[in-house]
């Protein structure tokens, strides 16, 4: 299979990636037809100038990605862990790097949007590869000249960087997070962005003696993930009156704030928000078996039905008593 795209972002890509092989993209990722292979890309952003894509599969026929030029100075950085079994062909406009052997790579390449690059693998290889992908607006706001000046000699190298970055024990093991993550639990993404921004920092320092100034703000360390979690069950699980913020912040052994901050960031909703929608879809489900609408309503905490159905339409606008009375008669 040959698919040629221009790399304009990591969400573009994946969405080229999914027309080019007849897969349809779903919140972010797109599960592969069987005849491509057995796996998964997937595509998010750190902000408008910082995207990544993952490519985590094994292939079923030959598999080409051929990156033309977007004529844009922006930076590409491939982290792989790919297991190949006939060959693996990269090639630019000035070399080819070849290898017709059955062989794992963990390295990182490094590559300028601004050329074209093809990349053949063979069918039945797994292909592990995480890609980071800044724009120039990045790299003119992190990266100070001597060390854009490093980068731009580096990316000239082309293929002849294969295997000159070669990746330690400890980057493998963050790797190795990034793939077996669930892409469908929002705990796993956001440890997938803080993973991806520990493998940047690592970067820069190991290859180019550089600390820019990345933002580490979203990382959250997975001890304070764990905590989250607790919380979030809880809050699904407690559903007939809302924890107090000090009750909830002793749980998480964290200040009211940072809890509120980190829950948002991981979970997309302020607390009182999450635990709001949780229990209405808890009563939703009271709803369409027959119970009614009061019973619904003191099941999950409201004491007062014209509350309840207040709450109830704002977030699926519908009453519940119209919902009940449907529910009803379908039964």
């Amino acid at each position: 299979m040959y698919l040629q795209y221009k790399q304009r972002n990591f969400k573009t890509w994946l969405q080229e990636i999914g027309t080019l092989t007849g897969g349809k993209v779903t919140n972010n990722t797109l599960f592969f037809p069987e005849q491509v292979g057995n796996g998964y890309c997937f595509a998010d952003s750190i902000d408008r100038t910082f995207s990544f894509g993952i490519l985590n599969a094994e292939l079923n026929t030959d598999f080409t990605l051929h990156r033309l030029s977007n004529n844009q100075a922006g930076l590409l950085i491939f982290f792989n862990q790919t297991q190949v079994t006939s060959f693996i062909h990269v090639k630019d406009k000035k070399d080819l790097f070849s290898n017709e052997e059955t062989v794992q790579k963990n390295n990182i390449f490094l590559s300028s949007t601004n050329t074209e690059l093809q990349v053949n693998y063979s069918a039945g290889s797994v292909v592990k590869r995480l890609g980071i992908y800044l724009t120039p607006q990045w790299i003119a706001v992190h990266l100070d000249d001597e060390a854009r000046k490093n980068i731009a000699q580096l990316t000239k190298q082309g293929v002849q960087l294969i295997d000159k970055m070669i990746i330690d024990e400890e980057i493998n093991a963050s790797l190795q997070t990034v793939f077996a993550a669930d892409l469908k639990n929002q705990k796993q993404r956001f440890l997938i962005k803080s993973k991806i921004l520990t493998l940047l920092d690592y970067f820069f320092k190991t290859y180019l003696n550089e600390h820019p100034d990345i933002n580490t703000e979203t990382i959250i360390p997975e001890e304070d993930l764990t905590k989250l979690k607790a919380i979030e069950e809880l809050l699904k699980d407690d559903l007939d009156r809302f924890p107090s913020i000090t009750k909830l912040a002793v749980i998480a052994q964290m200040c009211g704030t940072k809890l509120k901050q980190r829950f948002k960031q991981v979970y997309g909703y302020p607390l009182y928000e999450y635990y709001n929608k949780n229990r209405l879809e808890k009563a939703k489900g009271y709803l369409t078996t027959g119970i009614s609408p009061k019973e619904a309503g003191l099941r999950i905490g409201f004491s007062d039905v014209s509350n309840f159905t207040k709450a109830f339409k704002k977030q699926y606008g519908i009453t519940p008593g119209l919902l009940h009375e449907h529910s009803t008669q379908k039964q």
